[in-house]
């Protein structure tokens, strides 16, 4: 077994690489889904780097 691109047929029968389907939305909903506290983790990362953006201003 060598190594092999992740593929599949899409509807009109044509091959199509898993890295054109996984963009950017699509791998953050799926990381979510696996672990939803990431999402959570992320708002409060957020919240607390825009307090501190406040704060040096």
């Amino acid at each position: 077994m060598g190594d092999k691109p992740i593929s599949f047929r899409d509807a009109d029968g044509n091959f199509v690489s898993a890295a054109d389907v996984w963009n950017e939305k699509k791998l953050e909903e799926l990381f979510n889904r696996l672990n939803p506290k990431r999402a959570l983790r992320l708002a409060r990362e957020k919240k607390g780097n825009e307090k501190a953006d406040r704060e040096e201003k």
